[in-house]
């Protein structure tokens, strides 16, 4: 991708046949994110630090990959403190692990001081649990914040759910609380700097909960759950990276899976409608209606396959929803959040890999899907080795995983040097327990894309928009073209559609898209192709371009 000319290659848009009535969905508006230099300080968050045995933890690591060509040099910090903790070195594509005995508090900061880019995870042992969380960049705290779900009633199993909000700016915040659309706890929690709240609502369950500081300050916020004997932690989701569709790696209800959520919430103040697809069935298993500021709970026992697409159908601009699974392995649990476009990326990254079937951990699987349009081929980077470890082809809309039997180390990186839009999750087994961490795409972990405009499509949704388009065979496919590049996609234009098996565009064409501004600018577009009676299958080939600040054009897909 990037500055060239057309290819005239045709990428593969697989539709089985389809029977599905739902109504468009609106397009969304470009998104962005704070502006970021290669030389600049990188800053991580994590809400708590607990290793205090008493409190069950057996262990509470920092790991850090570093993803970068030149030396990191790192600093890190726990609670208010101004002086580091601990600092150190990692070489070129090196690990880290950062570990304090006998430790609780924070928040926990973790800085690269010369702006290498750093996967930076929370690894921690509770009893015969595991758990790992990614750290959040500063460049992506907010000051309002979403989880699906809130859970403390001891029936459920539910031993604790703390709320753990950091104040990290340089004034005081004033922080609310709602759980659907009620208010919980003191009107209001006044944070200090550096400093952090974790307040539990016993006796409470519901959703959306929202985290707000209603003067605006930036916020670290994360919910840690104790079901059981086993431990939990979820980030909070930034109200900015809110989006209409999200995706999960896999769904397994079987076997010693005995629970899978598919946690959809609505924050907005208008009812909106959401389906849920799972592999490769082009039929949503179902239309969920949600309430303002409610949540639906689906789950589908006997069911597995991959990867997980939720849309909603009905959001206007402006309106999002928010989605994230809640799984029960044996006699532990485990949330994580749904990916929405904006975490895809053509490299993903985690700060540790351990297959080595010893210290408790029987199984590390790397999952990859292809979320593009056309096969993907990806390879799956251990530390320091400059050779993929492992190399797969995925087909569109499909899912692979990469499971490097007896290996141990960091950081991982799964490449596609295509320009295919990947989700990937590391799914775990430790003793009787499971964990599942998202990769990191390079605006959570501060790597810079490319300088120049760098335009990415991914399909969001295929369907009959109506009755009378189903009768007509008028099929809408909703698209996403984004910028991965530094600079702004400037009068970003849909040029052609072209397809095979006497199947028909009937979209106007060309298009205008408008200004793809930053890195992760987007615009959407809906292209509607007219299907002969008879075709189940067939090629399409999308085409459009840009221009960067200086006139030059730059083409999707690239030479």
């Amino acid at each position: 991708m990037g500055k060239g000319t057309a290819t005239k290659a045709a990428a593969a848009l697989i539709l089985a046949a389809i029977m599905i009535f739902a109504i468009p969905a609106g397009a969304g508006s470009a998104a962005t994110t704070q502006p970021m230099t290669a030389s600049q300080p990188k800053t991580y968050y994590f809400a708590w630090y607990d290793s205090l045995p008493q409190d069950g933890m057996n262990g509470d690591w920092i790991t850090l990959g570093n993803l970068d060509n030149a030396t990191a040099h790192v600093e890190v910090f726990l609670g208010a403190g101004q002086s580091p903790r601990n600092t150190f070195d990692i070489p070129p594509h090196g690990k880290w692990v950062v570990s304090w005995a006998n430790e609780i508090g924070g928040p926990v900061r973790v800085i690269s001081t010369g702006g290498q880019a750093l996967a930076v995870t929370q690894r921690v042992i509770y009893k015969n649990s595991f758990n790992e969380i990614a750290a959040l960049l500063y460049s992506n705290l907010d000051s309002s914040y979403y989880f699906t779900w809130y859970d403390s009633l001891p029936q459920d199993g539910m031993n604790g759910n703390w709320l753990i909000v950091a104040n990290e700016d340089s004034q005081t915040a004033d922080v609310q609380f709602f759980v659907g659309s009620k208010q919980v706890g003191n009107t209001t929690y006044h944070i200090d700097p550096g400093q952090q709240i974790e307040p539990q609502f016993p006796g409470l369950i519901g959703g959306p909960v929202h985290v707000i500081s209603t003067n605006g300050k930036k916020l670290m916020v994360s919910q840690r759950v104790l079901y059981k004997n086993s431990f939990s932690e979820v980030m909070g989701y930034p109200q900015g990276r809110l989006d209409k569709a999200y995706f999960f790696s896999w769904y397994d209800m079987t076997g010693d899976f005995s629970g899978d959520w598919v946690m959809m919430s609505n924050p907005g103040t208008s009812p909106v409608n959401a389906q849920l697809y799972i592999g490769s069935d082009p039929n949503p298993k179902q239309t969920y209606p949600i309430g303002p500021e409610q949540s639906v709970t689906p789950f589908f026992p006997g069911q597995i396959g991959g990867p997980v697409r939720v849309v909603c159908t009905n959001c206007a601009a402006g309106e999002n929803i928010l989605v994230s699974q809640r799984t029960l392995y044996k006699n532990s649990f485990k949330e994580v959040p749904g990916t929405p476009p904006a975490g895809l990326d053509t490299e993903m990254d985690y700060g540790w890999y351990d297959n080595r079937q010893e210290d408790g951990f029987s199984g590390d699987w790397v999952m990859i899907g292809n979320q593009g349009v056309g096969s993907a081929s990806a390879d799956v980077y251990l530390g320091q080795a400059p050779q993929p470890s492992d190399s797969l082809t995925i087909g569109e809309g499909s899912s692979s995983n990469s499971s490097l039997a007896g290996m141990q180390g960091g950081p991982v990186r799964v490449i596609n040097n295509g320009g295919k839009p990947l989700l990937s999750s590391q799914r775990t087994i430790y003793k009787n327990s499971f964990n599942e961490l998202v990769g990191l795409p390079r605006a959570s972990t501060g790597e810079l894309g490319p300088a120049t405009p760098d335009l990415e499509l991914l399909k969001i949704n295929t369907y009959w928009a109506s009755a009378s388009d189903y009768a007509n065979r008028d099929l809408s496919v909703d698209f996403r073209i984004s910028n991965e590049g530094q600079e702004a996609g400037i009068k970003a234009t849909l040029d052609s559609v072209k397809t095979d098996s006497g199947v028909a565009v009937i979209t106007s064409l060309p298009e205008s898209l408008g200004d793809l501004v930053g890195s992760g600018g987007y615009a959407s577009f809906t292209v509607k192709y007219q299907i002969p009676n008879g075709v189940q299958s067939f090629l399409t080939d999308v085409r459009a371009h840009c221009y960067d600040n200086e006139g030059n054009e730059y083409y999707y897909p690239a030479a």
